[in-house]
């Protein structure tokens, strides 16, 4: 018998190696186009402001100037230029792939070096050649246009930025005939910014590093656990909690002989597709799925973190893992339900850490999924979900011995054939 593909699910077959690297990379090029957005806005503001400085200046040069007339050229570059910085706003406001947005950081700086030539070469004929305090606002200018190169967590964006930025300060030092000595100050100060910007560029590297690893976190904790991890990891070990939850175990019926039969990569691509949807059916219902046992499970409602109605959430999603489990698996499913007191928090040794539930509850879930083969139901609960029920067509099938306690409980399903 061939493991058969989802006639309603479209599941993605690249490995979760791919997937993993996929959502690490997402998230320093969403660290990256956040950075490159800011420098946009501020580019633009300044741009404008600049738009409305130089149409001043050109309509009344005289009070202004002192000047009979300024060059048209100077508005008609700086109407350019702010539509072009108007224009990246837009475009960068837009979502991004990760190899996009590494072309757009290529691009952007020889715009911007474009751009100061243009400012270097306008500012020189409106206020002539021989003006020191113009040519420190040019030195400064290029100062933040080289460290601003660290903003885009690339190191070849960041060094094509400075190197601009000193070419650019090389023009305006020839433009305005800077002595020897003040002209090697300002470059090797510019050069000093470029490298600051580097720098800056891995510290932030560092913390969206740290970020990337929460992303991978996440993918095998929940989000509330992973957050203490990174925020104070000490009580995150010291501190277990005592939560009310309700319990799911599930399992597939005789699939130990049926993975006997298959091709071992079938049955692995197989558990990815049955697990992936037990996941998104427990994690759509509020829930946190503690641990896969091969083709079982163990999903907690209500731990670590609060939730409301944690039996009716639970019970929700066993129905949707029931109805969906039949599109994809030539196996029959089998899931208990109990609710109880439980205990959250790190288990192990300081080498090992895993974070779990345990207690009586967990227990008494995993015998009542076993019972569900022998009782002919797919789905039972105990007596303690049911009562926390409302509205639900439930109907007993009798006290059943739960193997380990002296004592049996009364089981529940529902009405019809599950």
């Amino acid at each position: 018998m061939r493991v058969p593909s989802s006639p309603t699910l479209a599941w993605n077959d690249r490995p979760r190696s791919l997937t993993i690297q996929a959502s690490l990379d997402q998230v320093v090029t969403d660290a990256a186009h956040r950075n490159e957005l800011r420098l946009a806005y501020v580019r633009s503001v300044v741009l404008l402001i600049s738009l409305v400085l130089d149409g001043l200046v050109f309509l009344f040069p005289q009070p202004l100037m002192g000047q009979d007339q300024i060059p048209p050229t100077i508005v008609i570059i700086s109407f350019c230029a702010t539509l072009v910085a108007l224009g990246l706003v837009h475009s960068l406001r837009q979502q991004m792939a990760p190899s996009t947005l590494r072309r757009w950081q290529m691009v952007i700086p020889l715009f911007d070096g474009l751009l100061l030539w243009a400012f270097i070469t306008n500012i020189a004929r409106v206020f002539g050649e021989s003006q020191p305090l113009i040519f420190a606002n040019i030195a400064a200018f290029c100062g933040l246009m080289a460290v601003s190169g660290g903003m885009r967590l690339s190191r070849r964006a960041a060094w094509l930025t400075t190197v601009l930025a000193l070419v650019n300060f090389a023009y305006g030092a020839m433009l305005f005939q800077a002595s020897m000595a003040v002209g090697l100050f300002a470059a090797i100060t510019i050069l000093g910014t470029g490298l600051l910007g580097l720098w800056m560029a891995t510290i932030v590297r560092r913390h969206v590093k740290n970020e990337a690893g929460r992303v991978l976190m996440e993918r095998f904790l929940p989000k509330t656990v992973v957050q203490a991890a990174f925020e104070d990891p000490l009580s995150l070990v010291q501190r277990p909690q005592k939560c009310q939850v309700t319990v799911m175990v599930t399992d597939l019926r005789n699939f130990t002989q049926f993975a006997e039969t298959q091709d071992p990569r079938a049955v692995l691509t197989f558990l990815n597709r049955y697990q992936g949807l037990l996941v998104s059916l427990v994690e759509g219902h509020g829930g946190w799925v503690d641990k896969f046992m091969g083709d079982g499970m163990l999903a907690v409602f209500g731990a670590p973190e609060p939730l409301d109605n944690t039996a009716d959430q639970a019970l929700r999603a066993a129905l949707a893992m029931l109805a969906e489990v039949k599109q994809i698996s030539p196996l029959a499913m089998g899931i208990g339900l109990h609710s109880g007191p439980v205990v959250s928090g790190c288990l192990g040794t300081g080498s090992r850490l895993e974070f779990t539930v345990i207690g009586d509850t967990v227990n008494v879930a995993a015998r009542i999924e076993a019972l569900t083969k022998s009782l002919g139901h797919g789905l039972l609960l105990s007596a303690s979900t049911q009562q926390q029920l409302q509205n639900w067509p439930l109907v007993s099938v009798g006290l059943q011995p739960i193997r380990g306690r002296h004592e049996g409980l009364e089981l529940f399903t529902l009405q019809g054939k599950i």
